[in-house]
């Protein structure tokens, strides 16, 4: 799966949870219950535009556990974290890609200034070498 795709997947998922608390999209939560854990699956019903396998779901909310940007109970439903929110609310997922792209953009741009400047490096020592010689002969 391309990373871009993940992302986006993950965004919606995170962005599904943080809808689902509010009351005005309650219509989400477990059958009209009251409570703020949710069904993934239910989630995942919502985003009809990739057909998201099982090993799939365990991966993304393996991920975003680990990362703590949701909450699991005991029953195995999730919900967003505080943690979670933050990161919706700075940009998810999209942001952290065009972060990470900034950032090799920016590495990939030293590394060729530095090779350039190897080059200068040289040349210079070349220049100094040169006139040396043209001190010595005159």
């Amino acid at each position: 799966m391309k990373k871009n795709i993940r992302s986006e997947i993950l965004n919606r998922i995170l962005s599904l949870l943080l809808m689902q608390e509010n009351p005005t999209f309650n219509s989400l939560s477990n059958n009209g219950n009251e409570s703020e854990f949710i069904d993934l699956n239910e989630i995942i019903a919502l985003i009809p535009d990739y057909d998201i396998e099982d090993w799939m779901l365990k991966e993304f909310k393996k991920e975003l556990l680990f990362k703590k940007y949701i909450d699991e109970n005991y029953s195995g439903l999730v919900k967003i974290s505080e943690t979670g929110k933050e990161f919706i609310r700075k940009g998810g997922y999209r942001s952290a890609d065009k972060k990470e792209h900034e950032e090799e953009t920016i590495r990939e741009k030293t590394i060729e200034s530095f090779k350039y400047g190897e080059y200068g490096f040289y040349i210079s020592i070349i220049a100094l070498i040169v006139s040396v010689i043209a001190l010595i002969w005159k």
